[in-house]
């Protein structure tokens, strides 16, 4: 079973390097959101872990509702698989720091802990991995600006 850190690491390490700035058209305002949310998603995913993950979810949001065509779907893998583990720890009223070296707390059952799992494993899945990576390369391709965390 992936653990919760792990499955936020596989990701925002990726992250923490995209590259943001301003570009053309419907282009220009992804490019104009990216570098808008810049400060605020270096200071939230610089915390780390699992948490952080979580609460960027609305920046990754408002960065999906402004993607271009061409990389919303991308978008729409990442924030998708960050919303089930969201709502999976909601679900069972705990949140990503309350899992002890990757055990749940007391409290939580088996059914709820399989659906974390579950979840953290979409995180941490290829097919979110590689989404992740094509959306940080069409920032720095085309927004031409690096972001450092």
């Amino acid at each position: 079973m992936i653990t919760l850190r792990v499955a936020a690491q596989i990701l925002v390490v990726p992250i923490l390097a995209v590259g943001m700035s301003a570009c053309g058209d419907q282009t220009e305002d992804y490019c104009g959101s990216l570098k808008g949310h810049q400060k605020e998603l270096t200071n939230t995913l610089g915390e780390g872990g699992t948490s952080s993950l979580i609460a960027a979810l609305p920046i990754f949001e408002d960065l999906e509702r402004n993607a271009p065509d061409d990389i919303e779907k991308d978008w729409k893998t990442l924030t998708g698989a960050i919303s089930g583990l969201s709502k999976a720890l909601e679900a069972a009223d705990v949140g990503a720091d309350d899992f002890d070296g990757g055990k749940p707390p007391k409290g939580v059952s088996d059914a709820e802990t399989k659906k974390i799992a579950d979840a953290a494993t979409k995180v941490s899945s290829k097919k979110t991995q590689k989404a992740s990576v094509r959306v940080q390369q069409q920032a720095r391709d085309v927004c031409h600006t690096s972001l450092t965390l």
